[in-house]
């Protein structure tokens, strides 16, 4: 059964039917299973309902919520209501999820296969089979994807790679958001959503691999011999890999939230919001709360992401809106602390060129697709 299946995956058809089971099967386990009734309990029902009456009801108690501390503890943007309710009720279980995934389809060897049948379409974009790894990495943390690029042996490549991870490659808690917040959508907007960032990912590469001198790499991946995956090893590593998400996401949600939450009560909000209004209410034709989700993005894509889908959730945006904001959270800036990696590893230059680059190029294409959507002329 192995040998067949090893003999048909070997084939161009084999291999493309192969990417997009994997592909389908990821949406349908993420953005449909977990994202549905897992998420719904979990957020709505379990942190949301169940922890967040306990805590507003205890601290009630013997605090003044509308007075400055309580309200940055557990008002609405409070380091006690929304950072442990977005990190364990949306984010935990959806980012514990992928890389439950990624763990089994590396250890079936499945991913290696992936690896190995996309690397002729990479050469084009200037990339040898051993850059596709920080890439696929990238879906899991961009800021450890850009600390592997330096094992990429071509400086070019390395380059080439960094650009294109901080332009359109989601780390893991922003992909899995978007997988859920795709549930939402209809069929023809999520294909909008992946053909533009698709295509700006290769347009890029393209450019990229013309306009930077040097050859390309010639190493890829080896295909692996393909097994059943050891089901509890896959899961001690996505439960490693989860904690370690929460250790590392978890100063920043609690940044962001208390940087909303000041910004809140001194009503820094209203100012911000008529400062960027021209861009978002203008340019991009975006409701005022997309601003926040901009702000938050700067600090950590997916704290963004993870207001986005709590807004979404709400009914707050369009299908047109959501496909926009979309596009503008994948293209945007990178976060903080990938940034700083960018900044040790590439220089300032490179750094402060690709935030300034991916900032333009996110807010000009959301307009343009914003504009060509409400004409009609996409979807």
């Amino acid at each position: 059964m192995r040998e067949r299946l090893d003999h048909i995956i070997s084939k161009p058809l084999g291999r493309g039917l192969l990417v997009f089971s994997i592909l389908a099967g990821i949406y349908l386990f993420i953005g449909k299973f977990i994202a549905g009734p897992v998420v719904d309990f979990t957020q709505g029902t379990l942190m949301g309902n169940w922890y967040y009456n306990f805590v507003v009801g205890y601290l009630s108690a013997f605090m003044d919520r509308d007075s400055f501390f309580p309200f940055l503890l557990f008002g609405e943007y409070g380091l006690l209501t929304m950072t442990p309710i977005y990190l364990l009720g949306l984010l935990l279980p959806l980012v514990f999820s992928f890389y439950l995934a990624l763990h089994l389809l590396k250890d079936s060897g499945l991913l290696a296969r992936v690896s190995y049948s996309v690397q002729g379409i990479f050469r084009h974009l200037g990339l040898s089979g051993e850059g596709i790894i920080p890439l696929l990495l990238g879906f899991g943390c961009v800021t450890a994807a850009l600390i592997s690029v330096n094992s990429l042996s071509s400086k070019r490549e390395q380059l080439i790679v960094s650009i294109l991870l901080c332009l359109a490659i989601p780390c893991s808690a922003q992909f899995a958001i978007i997988l859920a917040i795709s549930s939402f959508l209809p069929f023809k907007y999520i294909i909008v959503y992946l053909s533009v960032v698709l295509i700006l990912f290769i347009v890029t590469g393209l450019l990229l691999n013309l306009s930077i001198s040097g050859e390309p790499g010639t190493r890829a991946p080896s295909p692996v011999p393909l097994r059943i995956p050891g089901f509890f090893s896959s899961l001690t590593l996505a439960l490693r890999a989860s904690w370690d998400f929460l250790v590392d996401a978890a100063p920043t949600f609690a940044f962001g939230g208390l940087l909303m939450a000041l910004l809140s009560y001194t009503g820094g909000f209203q100012k911000i919001h008529q400062w960027c209004s021209p861009i978002t209410s203008g340019l991009l034709q975006l409701p005022g709360r997309a601003t926040d989700l901009f702000m938050l993005a700067i600090i950590k894509k997916d704290l963004g992401a993870a207001e986005m889908y709590a807004a979404v959730a709400q009914g707050s945006f369009s299908d047109i809106q959501i496909t926009v904001i979309l596009i503008v959270m994948t293209l945007f800036v990178p976060c903080f602390a990938s940034l700083m990696v960018l900044y040790k590893d590439r220089g300032p230059l490179i750094a402060s060129l690709t935030w300034v680059g991916s900032f333009l190029l996110s807010f000009i294409v959301g307009a343009v697709i914003s504009r060509l959507l409400r004409l009609g002329l996409l979807a």
